[in-house]
């Protein structure tokens, strides 16, 4: 089934290129978009750089109906930020926080919003989601300090962070585990890792390279070198344990795994920084799905250093860039529109923008 084609117009706002005056229309919702879109407009519209278009996008937000914001937080393709938006309301209206916590995109800051405010029944809800509470400690702590917690639900937390301490235990196994162990036994550990994990065996035994090795064999850093040569001898299961809960040093190498189970576990890794995810979104030794992860994910594109780096990675999938152009200083989108190293779409977009902005700043000085 081919996917639905872009609204040119919600292409437009989104990407920074949209005229005032278009943008002043969507957050009044007087254009003739899907009202879904609307609704998820008129909270990226808040972030507008024109004062108007932020006073009618707040105006808009205020006269929706429980329907109509569940219709924008039922839509696959809803921006992470306008789940993130609507949690705090969510977590007094159960019928909210479902669409939140069973959204295939939902970010981690939306759901600690639910856990930590969630009343008896959107606490449910969160609990529904075990593999991703056990990759994330920081939401059964936000839980755990919920005044709304049941003793039953309270029972549950424990048994999960039971269940990750034998995550945890796993990963020392599978450092341990010799290459020639029996068939029969490497079989029954797949399958118990796959359930760990909730993928499929095969997504497991899928093609499994570190990007880059060469770099990583002649690393200055000796624990760089000896964590690699740790980790070549592993199997996909065992990088993939090793991807959610290793150090800085696993991190660094599986981040870069062909594998995208592996490559996508560090991602969940709780003990990832700031400064990693920074470095991360340089890379050019990483598969697209780890650069779209990052640029999907509220939290981290947060931060501008985040940003700039995707948008200058080459690697980066164009449909994500786009997104973070118009938020980029001037000087680097400058920058950017001279850069061989991107795509061209990035390139003219970047240039459109610093001649926008160079007629805005005209326009304003003649008055």
């Amino acid at each position: 089934m081919s996917a639905p084609v872009a609204n040119p117009i919600v292409t437009a706002i989104r990407g920074g290129t949209a005229p005032e005056r278009v943008r002043a229309a969507a957050a009044r919702g007087a254009l003739p978009i899907p009202r879904a879109t609307l609704v998820q407009l008129f909270v990226e519209l808040l972030q507008d750089e024109s004062p108007a278009v932020h006073v009618a996008a707040e105006k808009s937000l205020e006269g929706l109906g429980t329907g109509e914001v569940q219709d924008a937080l039922r839509d696959e393709a809803c921006p992470p930020e306008v789940l993130v938006h609507f949690s705090k309301q969510a977590a007094r209206d159960e019928a909210l926080a479902e669409c939140i916590a069973f959204h295939p995109s939902s970010p981690i800051a939306a759901l600690t919003i639910l856990a930590a405010l969630g009343n008896t029944s959107v606490i449910d809800l969160v609990l529904t989601n075990e593999e991703l509470l056990l990759t994330k400690p920081g939401l059964l702590e936000k839980m755990m300090l919920n005044p709304a917690l049941g003793q039953n639900q309270r029972g549950r937390l424990l048994e999960l962070l039971e269940r990750g301490a034998k995550l945890a235990e796993a990963v020392q196994a599978a450092q341990k585990e010799t290459a020639d162990a029996p068939a029969e036994e490497d079989e029954e550990n797949l399958e118990e890792v796959a359930r760990l994990l909730d993928v499929d065996v095969g997504e497991l035994l899928s093609a499994s390279e570190i990007l880059g090795a060469e770099e990583l064999e002649a690393s200055d850093d000796p624990e760089i070198r000896d964590a690699y040569q740790r980790i070549i001898t592993l199997n996909g299961a065992q990088k993939a344990i090793l991807a959610m809960k290793g150090g800085r040093e696993e991190r660094i190498i599986l981040v870069r795994d062909t594998n995208k189970v592996v490559a996508m576990g560090v991602l969940k890794n709780p003990r990832i920084t700031d400064t990693e995810i920074e470095a991360i979104a340089k890379m050019r030794n990483v598969t697209d799905e780890v650069l779209r992860m990052l640029g999907n994910t509220r939290e981290w594109v947060k931060s501008y250093s985040v940003v700039h780096s995707l948008v200058g990675n080459p690697r980066t999938p164009q449909a994500v860039s786009v997104n973070f152009i118009s938020r980029l200083h001037t000087k680097d989108l400058k920058q950017l529109a001279t850069s061989r190293e991107v795509p061209e779409l990035i390139r003219r977009m970047a240039k459109k923008t610093v001649d926008q902005r160079s007629q805005r700043t005209r326009g304003l000085k003649r008055k």
